[in-house]
């Protein structure tokens, strides 16, 4: 026997106890929580405004504005933080799809210069859907009806909404580069990824960031199939409140269906 092995026989032959359990899911969540899993807080602590500094430096220098697609824009938080971080320097484009949403989006977002408002969700193609929530504006509005009891949310009303895929936008809007494509759909992300196959393909997005969890679940999306699509062409990182962990492979412990921030930066 190993070392390793005879060192995890003694301590499971310890403290594995049932008296013990409540203690070992106490200390468990507080460890996720450092690793970035599960840590669903403000931009400003868990470290995605971290990241945000972190790409602007990364573009300083280029002869063009930096190009981000912010799909799932909501009212527009995410929005103003890239107009504070990067001023009159980007062009953003901010795809929501819910009316109300939308409208609320469009008046908080008024006064910020080189904005693109789409009132459109981001899909695998360019078609109709269905949006479910549970009341306007929510944060939660997904294209999978999530069972929300436990919260004692129902996602209850529904809204036609308009899909493009990101080639077919690009495509017509004759946008050659995107420097940040920012998914937060809600489970629909391996879908917006499929629909960006050819901007992908061509080495034409630099930055990927996308949520996975309870929502991804919903979706019957696994991490291996982002690990699948994503890893021959980039490199995947978790947001940590203090920078980036790397994810050098796949392992079935990724497969933790609670919150994540995830960053994918492309091979060079």
């Amino acid at each position: 026997m190993s070392i390793k092995k005879a060192a995890a026989d003694l301590y499971t032959s310890i403290a594995s106890r049932p008296a013990l359990q409540s203690l070992h899911a106490a200390v468990l969540k507080f460890t996720l929580y450092a690793m970035g899993i599960g840590y669903s807080e403000h931009s400003d602590r868990n470290g995605e405004r971290r990241w945000l500094n972190e790409l602007h430096r990364r573009l300083t220098g280029l002869s063009r504005r930096a190009v981000i697609f912010d799909v799932g824009a909501n009212v527009g938080d995410y929005a103003r933080e890239v107009s504070e971080v990067f001023g009159a320097q980007v062009e953003l484009h901010c795809f929501e799809p819910s009316k109300a949403t939308f409208e609320e989006l469009t008046r908080r977002t008024a006064t910020i210069e080189g904005v693109v408002l789409n009132r459109l969700g981001v899909g695998s193609t360019t078609t109709t859907a269905t949006l479910y929530t549970d009341g306007d504006g929510s944060t939660l509005a997904s294209l999978y009806p999530r069972d929300l009891e436990r919260f004692d949310r129902t996602m209850d009303q529904t809204e036609s909404i308009e899909l493009v895929s990101i080639d077919d936008y690009c495509r017509t809007r004759s946008i050659d580069h995107i420097d940040l494509l920012k998914l937060d759909i809600e489970g629909n992300e391996f879908e917006a990824l499929r629909g960006a196959a050819k901007m992908i393909d061509e080495g034409r997005i630099d930055f990927i960031q996308l949520e996975f969890g309870a929502t991804t679940l919903a979706a019957r999306v696994s991490f291996h199939d982002l690990w699948t699509l994503l890893s021959p062409k980039f490199e995947l990182y978790r947001i940590l409140k203090r920078g980036l962990h790397p994810i050098r492979r796949y392992e079935e412990v990724c497969e933790l269906f609670m919150y994540q921030n995830l960053v994918a930066i492309r091979r060079k």
